[in-house]
């Protein structure tokens, strides 16, 4: 079993490599990978892509790509604070 560590290329969370999930459309190479979480998007953009112009989707998919890890960023940040928030209470 390969137990690399390898990165979302969207959130950026470690997972093993063999957990790690085919991004496309919203990201070209077939060499990038994304975690579970991410990959739930990318399921739900194939559903909302099928039957749509291929131009049109290489516009879209980065704006999705863009804000799927502004999102997670934001979730990332609001956990350490909150984190942090706790420590500083105890």
């Amino acid at each position: 079993m390969n137990d690399k560590i390898i990165e979302c290329k969207i959130c950026n969370s470690k997972m093993k490599e063999y957990e790690s999930n085919n991004p496309q459309p919203l990201l070209d190479s077939f060499e990038d990978r994304v975690c579970r979480d991410c990959n739930d998007y990318v399921t739900a953009s194939r559903l909302f892509f099928s039957g749509l112009d291929i131009h049109l989707i290489k516009v879209i998919s980065p704006i999705i790509v863009n804000i799927m890890a502004m999102a997670s960023s934001l979730k990332e940040s609001r956990r350490v604070f909150i984190e942090q928030y706790k420590e500083m209470k105890e």
